[in-house]
């Protein structure tokens, strides 16, 4: 279940927050577009603005963003349900 959840946080970030509030969190694109941001922020805190930081950043970030893209917001999926005749 380990393996799960930490595969499940990379694609949700907030996944720790909604198992603690036991409900589902469909954070806005722009709470999602802020997380990046904060990423990117950090990484370049960490690693320096230099060519080595933003080159560091830059690979990390894109790595997490291959997860990211697998985010289905959950009023999606709701629109998309088929009606049962």
């Amino acid at each position: 279940p380990t393996a799960m959840i930490g595969r499940g946080a990379l694609i949700k970030p907030w996944l720790p927050t909604e198992i603690k509030e036991k409900r589902h969190w469909d954070i806005s694109a722009s709470e999602r577009l802020d997380i990046l941001k904060d990423f990117v922020r950090f990484g370049l805190e960490h690693w320096g603005s230099d060519t080595y930081g933003v080159n560091n950043t830059r690979r990390f970030l894109l790595e997490w963003m291959s997860f990211l893209c697998r985010y289905v917001p959950v009023g999606l999926l709701e629109a998309q349900r088929v009606p049962q005749q």
